[in-house]
């Protein structure tokens, strides 16, 4: 690390205690409420008898579970290794999800004998994610941290999926970005990518930040180290089966946008093709991304070159989640972080969550309903105000994301903001590294430059694509 880079150093505020107290509590929560879903008896591979009744019903449905009979996993079989795509369905071991998470599912698999075991050890090792996400944030923020600790997020979805480990990756590389390890940054978006595809979005602002700075040789290292975690980790999954490794991105282009994928353009516009909405989305979203960089551009001209590649970054993701044919309800917690890392106010945290929980109770419940042979009522309607409540919510963030300042201490090589207050706590609250005496911050330096029908639909019970995608 540069010696001119100081180590971020929030005042605390709330001992970290506070933080990961509060975080290990809505896990626990979390995992006791997928117990109705779990348990004896078992049928002949290993599945609870309960899951499939009472996984709508009682708000317990999990991909953990789902997935457990298919993808190789109850065989215990490297993933990737085998099948591919045929048609719209995964065979043999390929899956939907990147090689890291592919292969914290096989490696979790494996001590296990039936799906319940299956997310009781998953959430044992997904946990400690959740808490380091915490820790991290914690220490880049302070108090602000209790927004990640608090979120009914980690209730809903820290074990509907497995997506605590691609937000520790992103976190990760937040804090490696506000050591001054820009390298080290970058190859954890590359982890991150290798996870969920997402975190190698954020390498664009990350690249474009160093440029600003003009830094050509921190840039190069930007790309060097993202692509090269890349390459590694996915290289050798290529070679041996190219076809189960390309099925995990062939798949999601597959993908219709129906009553599985839970996006805007199942809502608003059914009538579109899947062929329409593959090119149409992406251009959408390329769009809203190229704009996020260009305002990014602009706040640089206008902050001594000091390009918001987090708030750009932020951004991104909203459109994303937003204008993508796929919408799965822990897609939010991909968004959590950013509350935390941003000093926008504590009203729009608050906001989104009621909406997203309006989401995933009316998805769920409405799922329970059509089961029984129903469809509109009061389930609908509350998924209804979820969804478009939500997706304006989204719009509305991308500007807040972008023009708010950033809540993280002493980003490297910058003395901090003292210019722009945090809006998310009550006047006069001390920000985040505030208790630093002014003469040590005047001293800051600037450094150098599936086989069956889909999971969630109203099919017959064997099923064996996630909820997720």
């Amino acid at each position: 690390m540069p010696a001119s880079a100081p180590r971020p150093a929030a005042d605390p505020g709330i001992p970290l205690a506070a933080v990961l107290g509060g975080c290990g509590l809505l896990l626990l929560i979390g995992y006791l409420v997928k117990q109705p879903c779990g348990g004896s008896p078992y049928d002949a591979v290993g599945a609870s008898v309960h899951f499939q009744p009472n996984k709508y019903r009682d708000l317990c449905y999990t991909d953990i579970q789902q997935l457990w009979p298919f993808r190789g996993i109850r065989t215990h079989t490297v993933p990737y290794l085998t099948g591919g795509l045929s048609g719209e369905t995964l065979t043999g071991s390929a899956l939907e999800y990147p090689v890291l998470t592919g292969l914290f599912m096989w490696a979790t698999g494996l001590l296990a004998g039936n799906d319940t075991q299956f997310l009781a050890v998953s959430a044992l090792f997904l946990a400690p994610f959740g808490l380091l996400s915490g820790a991290l944030l914690h220490r880049l923020t302070g108090r602000r941290a209790l927004l990640w600790a608090a979120a009914p997020a980690l209730v809903w979805y820290a074990f509907l999926n497995w997506d605590l480990l691609v937000t520790a990756a992103v976190v990760a590389a937040v804090y490696a970005w506000a050591q001054g390890r820009l390298v080290l940054a970058a190859g954890l978006l590359g982890v991150g990518a290798a996870l969920k595809l997402f975190p190698a979005f954020f390498v664009l602002p990350l690249l474009a930040e160093r440029l600003a700075r003009r830094d050509g040789r921190g840039a190069a290292g930007v790309v060097a180290a993202a692509a090269g975690v890349v390459v590694l980790l996915n290289v050798p999954f290529l070679l041996a089966n190219p076809d189960g490794w390309w099925a995990t991105y062939a798949f999601q282009q597959q993908r219709q946008a129906d009553i599985t994928t839970n996006s805007i353009w199942f809502w608003g516009f059914p009538a579109l093709s899947r062929h329409t909405l593959n090119v149409l989305t992406p251009v959408l979203i390329g769009l809203a991304w190229l704009v996020a960089l260009a305002i990014g551009w602009w706040r640089a001209s206008r902050e001594d070159g000091r390009y918001p590649w987090i708030q750009v970054s932020a951004a991104m993701l909203c459109a994303f989640i937003l204008l993508n044919k796929v919408h799965s309800p822990q897609y939010t917690l991909w968004l959590l972080p950013f509350f935390v890392l941003l000093a926008v106010r504590w009203g729009w945290w608050l906001g989104f969550w009621v909406l997203d929980t309006l989401l995933f109770v009316g998805l769920f419940r409405w799922y329970a309903t059509i089961q029984h042979g129903g469809d509109f009522g009061l389930a609908k309607q509350a998924l209804i105000v979820g969804i478009w409540g939500q997706a304006a919510m989204l719009a509305l963030l991308y500007v807040a994301f972008l023009l708010a300042p950033l809540a993280v201490t002493s980003p490297p090589g910058l003395a901090p903001d003292r210019t722009s207050p945090d809006p998310g706590f009550p006047a006069g609250a001390a920000r985040s590294g505030d208790a630093k005496p002014a003469a040590a911050t005047r001293r800051l330096k600037p450094t150098a430059p599936a086989s069956g029908p889909p999971a969630g639909s109203s099919a017959p019970p064997r099923r064996t694509k996630s909820n997720s995608g």
